[in-house]
């Protein structure tokens, strides 16, 4: 754990109950034999943010997924901006899942479950069509830290 930046607003009690939901949530949405790459906490300083460094961690991960021919998964503690930016790797939204240890607002944190198709070269072809490529289409939008 960061103890400068902590661990993005769950509690102990709210991560055992999170491992819960996200076992729900993985058996339900991993239905490829093939498995899955698992983005699990991307995380960039913000003095480096809007450098592109999470953008190109990003696209390492999605390039090899892609060469394999797998699919990706990542849980994201935002809806906003995270699920706009990770749509433009090739995320979509699969479902929401609240952890909850209360009965008032802040007893509970809402997750973002997102699942990408492998991309057969399709980034190397839209950049040879000339359409904007996934970093220009994401430049200076890295995810909040811990997201």
């Amino acid at each position: 754990m960061n103890l400068w930046y902590g661990r993005g607003g769950l509690s102990t009690t709210r991560y055992w109950i999170w491992k819960a939901r996200q076992a729900e949530a993985q058996s339900e949405l991993w239905t490829d034999p093939k498995g899955y790459y698992f983005c699990n906490i991307v995380t960039v300083l913000p003095e480096c943010q809007g450098q592109g460094v999470g953008r190109a961690l990003m696209e390492e991960v999605l390039s090899m997924a892609d060469k394999e021919g797998r699919m990706c998964y990542l849980e994201s503690s935002r809806s906003e901006p995270n699920i706009a930016i990770y749509e433009k790797f090739g995320f979509r939204l699969a479902r929401e899942m609240e952890c909850r240890d209360g009965d008032g607002e802040k007893d509970a944190i809402k997750l973002y479950c997102m699942l990408r198709e492998p991309r057969g070269g399709q980034i190397q072809k839209d950049s040879e069509a000339g359409n904007k490529s996934v970093a220009a289409e994401t430049a200076g939008t890295t995810p909040e830290v811990g997201q």
